[in-house]
């Protein structure tokens, strides 16, 4: 009887570990979701990508960017998804699981890989200033107070302020939008800062509008999640809009037809 007592207990605690374990690990991919900024190290290449919370698989997760990024970072071709493995890697894989990109944190707080040649890659959160090690300039000979090592990312919206998370009064004000190669719809929308019910601000598109696409959607809502600005239409289906290095925002591509915002 005492053994079998103790066996449930066992049986007990590494349930209670287990669920311990799997919550920990929904945190952390919480923690990494939201946008990045991908470079290669000495080129003049780079694409903002967003990490998406959304399964593709049990242990693989969605991964968006512009169409343009696999033209300017060909490393990205086969990309389709990004996993957490342990709590200090983040991995790229293609369609097959296979890994393409291996990315390690860093002290300061974002993420290097190496590619096939050689090159570096450099990964860092648009959302959140990585953290400088305390160290770093011990290390590297330089004064207290210089800036050593990777700077401080800034969201490209006009008056935001610097770092941070993307703040909706950062995002409000009023938009041209734009179709396929900039080319302006002779549409604007409103992104207004005062709620409107269910965690969302009022979006108002302009009554001259005569884009037929933009009229049927009809945005009359919007709200800042997972870094993606996202557009909620009159009868109630949305849009999702990544946030470019020149401070527009360009809709998810698998979403249909290119259209972008541009702040004014």
């Amino acid at each position: 009887m005492r053994a079998r007592t103790a066996w449930l207990a066992a049986l007990a605690l590494a349930a209670s570990l287990l669920c311990c374990v799997r919550a920990l690990a929904v945190t952390l991919v919480r923690a990494e979701t939201g946008q990045w900024d991908l470079s290669q190290d000495g080129a003049n290449r780079s694409c903002r990508l967003t990490l998406q919370a959304g399964p593709v698989t049990s242990s693989r997760r969605g991964l968006g960017m512009p169409a343009g990024c696999r033209r300017a970072l060909p490393i990205l071709a086969s990309v389709e998804s990004w996993s957490l493995v342990g709590d200090d890697h983040l991995e790229f894989a293609d369609t097959t699981g296979e890994p393409v990109l291996d990315f390690t944190e860093q002290p300061e707080g974002y993420f290097l890989a190496s590619g096939p040649q050689g090159e570096t890659y450099r990964l860092v959160s648009v959302e959140r200033v990585p953290q400088r090690n305390p160290f770093a300039a011990s290390q590297s000979g330089a004064k207290p107070g210089q800036e050593t090592g990777q700077q401080p990312v800034q969201i490209a919206t006009k008056g935001n302020a610097p770092g941070g998370a993307i703040r909706p009064a950062d995002v409000a004000g009023r938009y041209s939008i734009l179709r396929e190669g900039g080319q302006d719809a002779g549409c604007m929308l409103t992104l207004d800062d005062k709620e409107a019910g269910r965690g969302g601000n009022k979006a108002l598109l302009a009554p001259a509008c005569r884009d037929q696409g933009i009229v049927i959607f009809d945005p009359v809502g919007w709200r800042i999640s997972g870094g993606r600005l996202i557009l909620t239409a009159r009868k109630g289906h949305t849009a999702n809009l990544d946030l470019q290095a020149d401070g527009s925002w360009l809709k998810d591509p698998k979403e249909g037809k290119i259209l972008s915002l541009k702040k004014q």
